[in-house]
């Protein structure tokens, strides 16, 4: 499968200090053979970071303003990457 982007990410990922990274579900299945990253814009970060479920679903909802995925029913988060630091997501 390949993906393109119509436009460019308003965020550059080498910039990003807050990733979210895992696998695309397509069809309700989770596909592990691919991996998805994707960088969270600083102006959502503390959404990313925090640990209540509405500022993670806010988070989310705002991804795709910046071009980017809504990971909400489309991929599996497996973790994050906080600074270069992998963080357990749930």
């Amino acid at each position: 499968m390949k993906i393109q982007m119509d436009c460019e990410p308003a965020v550059d990922r080498k910039s990003a200090a807050v990733e979210i990274h895992g696998h695309p579900c397509y069809d309700g299945v989770i596909r592990e053979e691919a991996i998805l990253i994707i960088p969270v814009p600083k102006e959502l970060e503390s959404l990313a970071l925090s640990r209540d479920g509405d500022d993670w679903d806010s988070m989310c909802n705002k991804l795709e303003s910046f071009g980017f995925l809504n990971p909400i029913g489309n991929m599996h988060v497996t973790h994050l990457m906080v600074n270069g630091k992998k963080e357990i997501f749930h």
